[in-house]
Protein backbone atom coordinates (compact mmCIF):
# COMPACT_ATOMS: atom_id res chain seq x y z
CA UNK A 1 0.00 0.00 0.00
CA UNK A 2 3.00 2.05 0.86
CA UNK A 3 4.07 2.13 -2.78
CA UNK A 4 0.49 2.66 -4.27
CA UNK A 5 0.55 5.75 -2.00
CA UNK A 6 4.00 7.18 -3.81
CA UNK A 7 3.47 10.83 -5.17
CA UNK A 8 0.06 10.87 -3.95
CA UNK A 9 -0.79 14.54 -3.03
CA UNK A 10 -4.08 13.67 -1.93
CA UNK A 11 -6.24 12.92 1.19
CA UNK A 12 -8.41 14.52 4.17
CA UNK A 13 -6.40 17.15 6.53
CA UNK A 14 -7.27 15.89 10.19
CA UNK A 15 -5.06 17.74 12.72
CA UNK A 16 -2.47 18.85 10.37
CA UNK A 17 -1.92 15.12 9.08
CA UNK A 18 -2.98 14.41 5.68
CA UNK A 19 -4.95 10.90 6.06
CA UNK A 20 -5.28 8.71 2.58
CA UNK A 21 -6.14 5.43 4.53
CA UNK A 22 -6.50 3.08 7.40
CA UNK A 23 -4.92 -0.03 7.27
CA UNK A 24 -5.95 -3.54 9.29
CA UNK A 25 -4.50 -6.96 8.76
CA UNK A 26 -6.56 -7.40 4.75
CA UNK A 27 -9.19 -4.45 5.15
CA UNK A 28 -8.06 -1.05 4.30
CA UNK A 29 -10.06 2.53 4.06
CA UNK A 30 -9.41 4.65 1.44
CA UNK A 31 -10.04 8.67 2.67
CA UNK A 32 -10.04 11.73 -0.04
CA UNK A 33 -10.94 14.81 -0.65
CA UNK A 34 -12.53 14.42 -3.89
CA UNK A 35 -14.05 11.66 -5.93
CA UNK A 36 -11.64 12.16 -8.70
CA UNK A 37 -9.14 11.84 -5.61
CA UNK A 38 -10.86 8.52 -4.52
CA UNK A 39 -10.67 6.85 -7.86
CA UNK A 40 -6.76 8.06 -8.26
CA UNK A 41 -6.43 6.41 -4.68
CA UNK A 42 -8.56 3.23 -5.75
CA UNK A 43 -6.65 2.63 -9.09
CA UNK A 44 -3.19 2.79 -7.10
CA UNK A 45 -4.65 0.43 -4.90
CA UNK A 46 -5.60 -2.07 -7.89
CA UNK A 47 -2.49 -1.91 -9.69
CA UNK A 48 -0.10 -2.54 -6.59
CA UNK A 49 -2.83 -5.51 -5.61
CA UNK A 50 -2.06 -6.68 -9.40
CA UNK A 51 1.66 -6.59 -9.38
CA UNK A 52 1.26 -8.66 -6.14
CA UNK A 53 -0.71 -11.30 -7.75
CA UNK A 54 -3.27 -10.07 -5.78
CA UNK A 55 -7.22 -8.47 -6.47
CA UNK A 56 -9.43 -5.51 -5.12
CA UNK A 57 -13.02 -7.75 -4.49
CA UNK A 58 -15.20 -4.93 -6.56
CA UNK A 59 -18.46 -7.04 -4.75
CA UNK A 60 -17.59 -6.31 -1.49
CA UNK A 61 -16.05 -2.89 -1.66
CA UNK A 62 -18.08 0.15 -0.92
CA UNK A 63 -18.01 3.48 -1.39
CA UNK A 64 -19.27 6.21 1.62
CA UNK A 65 -19.61 9.96 0.44
CA UNK A 66 -19.80 12.48 3.47
CA UNK A 67 -21.29 15.12 1.68
CA UNK A 68 -24.73 17.13 1.27
CA UNK A 69 -24.48 17.08 -2.32
CA UNK A 70 -27.22 14.66 -3.58
CA UNK A 71 -25.64 13.22 -6.60
CA UNK A 72 -24.56 9.57 -6.33
CA UNK A 73 -20.44 8.86 -6.79
CA UNK A 74 -19.29 7.01 -9.35
CA UNK A 75 -15.96 4.75 -8.31
CA UNK A 76 -14.86 1.95 -10.78
CA UNK A 77 -12.13 -0.93 -9.97
CA UNK A 78 -11.64 -3.04 -13.18
CA UNK A 79 -14.54 -1.80 -15.29
CA UNK A 80 -16.43 -2.67 -11.96
CA UNK A 81 -19.01 0.29 -10.77
CA UNK A 82 -18.22 0.21 -6.46
CA UNK A 83 -22.08 0.65 -5.25
CA UNK A 84 -22.32 3.37 -2.50
CA UNK A 85 -23.63 2.66 1.08
CA UNK A 86 -24.40 5.27 4.04
CA UNK A 87 -22.54 3.44 6.89
CA UNK A 88 -19.88 0.79 7.27
CA UNK A 89 -18.06 -0.51 10.18
CA UNK A 90 -14.66 -0.55 10.60
CA UNK A 91 -12.80 -2.22 13.55
CA UNK A 92 -16.01 -1.96 15.83
CA UNK A 93 -16.67 1.47 14.87
CA UNK A 94 -19.35 2.48 12.84
CA UNK A 95 -18.72 5.47 10.10
CA UNK A 96 -21.94 6.59 8.56
CA UNK A 97 -22.55 9.38 5.84
CA UNK A 98 -23.46 12.05 7.97
CA UNK A 99 -20.63 12.10 9.48
CA UNK A 100 -22.56 11.92 12.78
CA UNK A 101 -21.09 9.82 15.98
CA UNK A 102 -24.82 9.78 17.05
CA UNK A 103 -25.63 6.35 16.45
CA UNK A 104 -21.92 5.10 17.45
CA UNK A 105 -23.02 6.69 21.20
CA UNK A 106 -26.17 5.12 21.21
CA UNK A 107 -25.18 1.65 20.44
CA UNK A 108 -21.85 2.08 22.40
CA UNK A 109 -24.02 2.69 25.64
CA UNK A 110 -26.74 0.10 24.94
CA UNK A 111 -23.34 -1.79 25.17
CA UNK A 112 -22.46 -1.00 28.28
CA UNK A 113 -25.93 -1.43 29.64
CA UNK A 114 -26.46 -4.57 29.13
CA UNK A 115 -23.02 -5.40 30.33
CA UNK A 116 -23.97 -3.46 33.92
CA UNK A 117 -26.69 -5.42 33.98
CA UNK A 118 -25.36 -8.69 33.77
CA UNK A 119 -23.30 -7.95 36.76
CA UNK A 120 -23.90 -9.23 39.66
CA UNK A 121 -23.80 -7.80 43.45
CA UNK A 122 -22.58 -9.05 46.54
Amino acid sequence: MCKALDGFDGGFKIGGRCITNLRYADNIVLIASTEEELQDLVNRLHEAAAELGMKVNGKKTKVLKVCDDPKPITVTVAGYTLSETKSFKYLGAKFNSEASCDEEIKSRLAIARQRLGELVLI
